[in-house]
């Protein structure tokens, strides 16, 4: 059946290009939660739950300096379950936010600005004190782009396997879906008047927020969903920034080897 839907796109797309957005918007802004593993699912039952006034949830362990964990499209803050238990061993108090259709929090829709905006109206609820760092990793480091804008940055950000130019995102998904050129006209000047931004300025090549808050950006060479030339561009526009390159962790890796989380941490921690 999913094999067929590219067909039927590419089809609508010239018989109904209307239509054909429609449909592709919907695909491409409503995730799909998937099953955790029996690994996240224990170290999940250690912490303990928040629900935010909007009744998106977190889960928090620890106590100490703030730090927010982000996750990736179609994830949960569990995610992090490998790097969590370091940062509490460091002395920190680790929120792993599930943002808006992720995870433990309700809904069904979300997109690079939508998530964000959630995360700033969460943070300024006031549960926790101001964070002294973030990390996201995929979708939840691309979201960085329009919280900078939205939102006082903490001290130290960390930014995993991220798209840098989200045009790159929607000309994947386009080509992956076989939509035609008409309907993905439609496609990003729908996305562009829902949300209020141009896609260039939800895009991190565009908002420079490293003299604000001092950055880590890592990306692994081999990243099948992420192109590594997005990390490469970055590295190109910004000012300043720490960026490491991996190799042979690809997307997920990112956030679970030993080594790479063992640099998160002497970036975290040192002065």
């Amino acid at each position: 059946m999913k094999k067929l839907i590219p067909l039927f796109i590419k089809i609508l797309s010239v018989l109904s290009p209307k239509l054909a957005t429609k449909i592709s918007l919907k695909l491409f802004s409503h995730p799909r939660r998937k099953k955790r593993s029996d690994e996240e699912m224990n170290f999940l039952a250690t912490g303990n739950q928040v629900t935010f006034k909007s009744e998106r949830k977190a889960r928090i362990w620890g106590e100490g300096p703030v730090i927010w964990v982000l996750h990736g499209w179609e994830s949960r803050g569990s995610t992090f379950y490998k790097l969590i238990p370091l940062l509490l061993e460091k002395g920190y108090m680790v929120v792993a936010w599930d943002g808006p259709a992720h995870g433990d929090s309700p809904g069904k829709v979300s997109n690079v600005v939508d998530h964000p905006r959630a995360l700033s109206i969460d943070m300024n609820e006031g549960l926790f004190a101001d964070p002294v760092a973030m990390i996201g990793h995929s979708f939840g480091g691309a979201a960085f782009a329009i919280f900078s804008k939205i939102h006082k940055m903490p001290p130290k950000t960390v930014i995993i396997s991220a798209p840098t130019r989200i045009i790159g995102v929607f000309n994947r998904f386009f080509k992956m879906l076989k939509l035609g050129k008409k309907s993905q006209d439609l496609f990003i000047s729908h996305s562009e008047t829902k949300t209020g931004y141009k896609v260039s300025e939800m895009s991190l090549v565009n908002n420079d927020f490293s003299k604000l808050s001092n950055t880590l950006i890592i990306h692994d060479k081999g990243d099948d969903v992420i192109p590594y030339n997005d990390f490469v561009v970055l590295k190109e526009t910004w000012q300043t920034g720490t960026f490491i390159s991996t190799e042979n962790l690809g997307h997920r890796l990112t956030i679970k080897d030993s080594l790479i989380l063992g640099k998160i941490l002497e970036f975290l921690y040192k002065e």
